[in-house]
């Protein structure tokens, strides 16, 4: 698929395999990433862009399952650099990023993964577009979006945006958009806290709930 990352090859020796199909030696292999489904455009209020790699279905929903419950750091690495593209690709120009972020998980779901998915997406595309990762956004709460009901995910958590978003080109990154309400309120507290802009990549889209219905 277009504005994919070549999967890079891996010594067997190390046993990486494709977490689609657990083929050996690649992550992902090239008919995992060409079986990949196109996501359903969309926009989030107030960003100057969406980027979305691909639909949160079949081989797209076990890339996400590998980084988010796995930890797996090759597809974290392969995802960080098609989120680069992607962002780019989206723009159709090389904006500069002073920044990039992520919306933080509980800390209930860090504890029991050890690590925050999200993070790790946002520290793997920074590197890629050699730019600055920085903790940007405060989870108010506890409450996790993944496994709520349509009217609890509608609600969406909480940020603070931190004082150093101020004046700053942010790409704020992510693993599954499903209505859009956590990319909403993390674009929201990123500009009450003076950021000059705001970007969005995230790798899934799940489902067809529209961003508009939850507005």
């Amino acid at each position: 698929m277009a504005g994919f990352g070549t999967p890079t090859v891996r010594a067997v020796l190390f046993e990486v395999r494709c977490p689609g199909c657990s083929a050996l030696g690649w992550c992902p292999c090239a008919e995992c990433i060409g079986a990949l489904a196109d996501p359903e455009p969309t926009s989030v209020p107030g960003t100057d862009s969406v980027a979305l790699l691909f639909s949160h279905d079949e081989v797209g929903r076990e890339f996400i399952h590998a980084l988010k419950y796995r930890g797996e750091r090759a597809i974290a690495r392969w995802l960080g650099d098609s989120l680069a593209l992607a962002h780019l690709d989206a723009r159709g120009e090389a904006v500069p990023i002073d920044a990039v972020t992520w919306a933080p998980t509980t800390a209930a779901h860090r504890r029991a993964r050890g690590f925050d998915q999200a993070e790790t997406l946002a520290r793997a595309t920074a590197k890629a577009l050699r730019a600055r990762p920085s903790r940007l956004l405060r989870r108010i709460g506890g409450t996790a979006q993944s496994g709520a009901g349509r009217e609890a995910r509608l609600a969406g958590p909480r940020f603070e945006g931190r004082a150093r978003a101020a004046g700053r080109c942010v790409l704020l990154v992510d693993d599954v958009v499903t209505t859009g309400a956590t990319l909403r309120a993390a674009t929201a507290a990123l500009m009450d806290a003076g950021a000059a802009a705001v970007h969005v990549a995230a790798c899934a889209r799940r489902g067809r709930d529209r961003f508009s219905a939850a507005a």
